[in-house]
C-alpha cells in the first residue's frame, strides 16, 4: 500500500516538474519576444525622429493629391453626365434617322415594286419573315 502511494507521489512530482519546466520555457520565449518587440519599437521611433521632415512633406503631398483627386472625381461625374446626355441624344437621333430612312425606303420600294417585276417584292416578304 505504501508503494502505491510512493508511486503516485513520484508520478505527480514528475508531472509537476515537467509542467514547471514548460512554464519556465514559456517565460523564456515571452521574454525574448518582448525584447524583440521593444527593439522594433525603438528602431521605429528612431527612424521616425530622423525622417520627420520628409514625413511632413509627404503628408503635404498626400493632402494636395487628395484635393486633386476630389476635383478629378467631380470632373469625371460631369463628363459621365455629359456622355450620358450625348448618348441619349445620339440614340434618339439615330432612331429618328432610321424611321425616316425606312419611311423613305418604303416609299421608294413601293414605287419601285409598282414599276418593276415581283422578284423584289418576294424578297421584301422574305425579309419580313426573317425579322419575325
Amino acid at each position: 500500500m505504501i508503494w502505491i502511494a510512493i508511486a503516485i507521489q513520484l508520478t505527480l512530482s514528475a508531472g509537476l516538474l515537467w509542467a514547471a519546466w514548460q512554464v519556465w520555457m514559456l517565460k523564456k520565449a515571452l521574454t525574448a519576444t518582448v525584447k524583440t518587440v521593444d527593439g522594433w519599437t525603438e528602431a521605429c521611433q528612431n527612424g521616425l525622429q530622423v525622417s520627420s521632415p520628409s514625413l511632413e512633406i509627404a503628408r503635404g503631398g498626400v493632402g494636395s493629391l487628395r484635393e486633386q483627386y476630389q476635383k478629378l472625381q467631380m470632373q469625371l461625374e460631369r463628363i459621365r453626365k455629359l456622355l450620358s446626355v450625348l448618348g441619349r441624344g445620339v440614340s434618339f437621333l439615330g432612331s429618328r434617322w432610321q424611321k425616316s430612312s425606312k419611311g423613305s425606303s418604303n416609299s421608294l420600294n413601293n414605287k419601285s415594286s409598282n414599276r418593276s417585276s415581283g422578284s423584289r417584292s418576294s424578297g421584301s416578304k422574305h425579309n419580313v419573315k426573317r425579322r419575325r
